[in-house]
């Protein structure tokens, strides 16, 4: 028996989005319902403007929420992504300040009354201390008694898998070209990583494969308990998580 590991290739982990970008939008445009819609919406309305969507991706919740008067801002690292948004602002023709930044060193020259990292995409912050610092950066951007919002899913389904290939999501473009993605998944749930091999095909009208990519996510959860206990290691008070669906959003605020 080989007691190699199944996958040990050289696929470099959470490499950027060039040939995905478009994929993310057909799957998920912004004019699609989504989960956590109304939660973010109400944060905002809660908590006041300006604010500040980290990930913004492709704009699924900003652009909707810049529709509805909101002064949102959006921060990514994927030039790919931050592309696909401008065109949707531009498509639902609203104004959008979108920022191209390195969220976990991030040093823009705005402070916000409400930031929010919706999706779980905190997860791919796979180092502990990069995580951290992120947030503290984050916190750093806040307005006095400003709030931050950070989602969160633990993949408790997934604990046993052990890279069996499904379909993760489809999508048919307006132009006939088909996105598929299937996912292969591994967690190691003593160090709470997850590793995620995604199969990016694109089909044509005629359902014949135009190309394929291969691209690796390297993940790390936080239960609950321990995001709250960055939150407040990081300065922020009044911390609490609220359930979301699967996931769930932990809260914090700046000191006044």
């Amino acid at each position: 028996m080989d007691e190699w590991p199944r996958v040990r290739d050289d696929v470099p982990a959470n490499a950027s989005y060039d040939f995905v970008a478009e994929a993310y939008d057909t799957w998920m445009p912004y004019t699609a319902p989504y989960f956590d819609d109304a939660y973010f919406r109400r944060a905002i309305e809660r908590g006041a403007v300006p604010a500040l969507e980290i990930a913004c991706g492709t704009g699924r919740l900003l652009v909707r929420y810049a529709l509805a008067g909101f002064d949102v801002e959006g921060v990514d690292n994927s030039p790919e992504m931050l592309a696909v948004c401008a065109r949707n602002a531009a498509d639902a023709g609203v104004e959008l300040t979108l920022h191209s930044a390195d969220v976990t060193t991030l040093a823009l020259d705005r402070k916000y009354a409400t930031i929010y990292n919706p999706a779980g995409s905190f997860s791919l912050h796979d180092e502990r201390d990069v995580a951290e610092r992120a947030l503290a950066r984050w916190r750093d951007h806040l307005l006095p008694g400003g709030k931050l919002y950070v989602s969160m899913g633990v993949p408790r389904a997934d604990f046993d898998a052990n890279y069996e290939w499904r379909i993760r999501r489809s999508a048919t473009r307006a132009d006939g070209i088909t996105f598929m993605t299937h996912e292969a998944v591994q967690c190691d749930v003593d160090a709470q990583r997850e590793t995620i091999i995604n199969r990016h095909e694109r089909y044509d009208a005629n359902g014949a494969l135009i190309d394929t990519h291969i691209r690796r996510a390297q993940l790390r959860w936080w239960e609950r308990d321990q995001l709250e206990a960055a939150f407040t290691a990081c300065g922020l008070r009044d911390v609490h998580s609220d359930g979301i669906a699967d996931s769930f959003v932990t809260v914090g605020a700046a000191p006044s």
